[in-house]
């Protein structure tokens, strides 16, 4: 074999190898736009599917009756709580003295 026919056997197989690179990057990018479409639209699915459980189960009759039981359980704990506590601080005999200065003296400065 002489060099030069060598030499062309290269190139003619070299052009042909960047042809079939080229046509599968090509083939690549395109399958690639596609399914980078077909994920976002799965993922919006996804999020709007849940959006919509959410709100299904956020509603839900017994869960609801639950919610506004426990609210209304909390707000009596915080009320009884709160009343027993006043309770002690004004029988605490330095906080009644304390009452009686502060309203002594705000009648003073008012007179």
């Amino acid at each position: 074999m002489k060099e030069g026919e060598l030499g062309e056997i290269f190139l003619k197989h070299l052009v042909i190898a960047v042809t079939w690179a080229s046509i599968f990057l090509i083939v690549v990018f395109i399958v690639a736009v596609g399914i980078k479409q077909q994920v976002k639209e799965g993922i919006q699915y996804a999020t709007m599917q849940t959006i919509a459980q959410s709100a299904d189960f956020a509603f839900h009759p017994q869960l609801v009756k639950a919610v506004k039981q426990n609210i209304k359980e909390g707000i009596e704990f915080v009320g009884k709580t709160a009343r027993t506590e006043t309770k002690l601080l004004l029988h605490d005999p330095q906080v009644k003295k304390d009452l009686k200065e502060i309203v002594g003296s705000s009648v003073r400065q008012k007179q």
